[in-house]
């Protein structure tokens, strides 16, 4: 029988392990910060308002603007329902101060994805009864939508201030 002997000595940590596990570290590290801040700046752009800046100086015309508006007293209902055909309806219905339906108004809306200005569309609502207006919706995915809605009399004169209402809205 041979004296072969099964223990092993003991590994040696020196100066170049130490080096090459703290490149590994922090290459992993690096790699990974790397690969977010590449989607980070491909998904989103960053631009949450156009012309922040105009916007900034313009300040007072839109307090008043909205102070004209909370004087006119209107008042927007949003629903979303389900139609037959795997569309959405969405239905606006606008009153006066007093309850009454606010009939031949020229009503348009933005529809805005918060994650994703990819997605973002247009609308124009058709008056079908007295004070409601409504558009069909094909939207190709669920999940959260930021709706700003604007609505003024049809011939109104261009200072007029139209009547503004933002919702968000949570399609299942």
């Amino acid at each position: 029988m041979s004296n072969v002997s099964l223990e092993r000595e003991p590994m040696i940590i020196r100066g170049k392990h130490v080096l090459m596990g703290m490149l590994a570290f922090f290459g992993v590290i690096i790699s990974v910060n790397l690969v977010f801040v590449y989607f980070a700046l491909g998904t989103w752009t960053g631009l949450s308002t156009e012309n922040a800046y105009q916007k900034g100086l313009n300040y007072n015309e839109t307090i008043a603007a909205r102070d004209a508006q909370r004087a006119l007293g209107w008042q927007g209902a949003v629903t979303v329902e389900a139609a037959a055909d795997g569309s959405e309806l969405l239905t606006v219905v606008l009153r006066d101060h007093d309850g009454r339906p606010l009939p031949d108004l020229t009503v348009s809306a933005q529809l805005r994805r918060p994650t994703n200005e990819n997605y973002d569309e247009s609308l124009t609502l058709e008056e079908g009864t007295a004070g409601e207006y409504s558009t069909t919706l094909s939207l190709p995915l669920r999940g959260n939508w930021d709706l700003t809605l604007s609505a003024s009399r049809a011939g109104a004169a261009p200072e007029a201030t139209p009547f503004e209402m933002k919702t968000r809205l949570w399609l299942k």
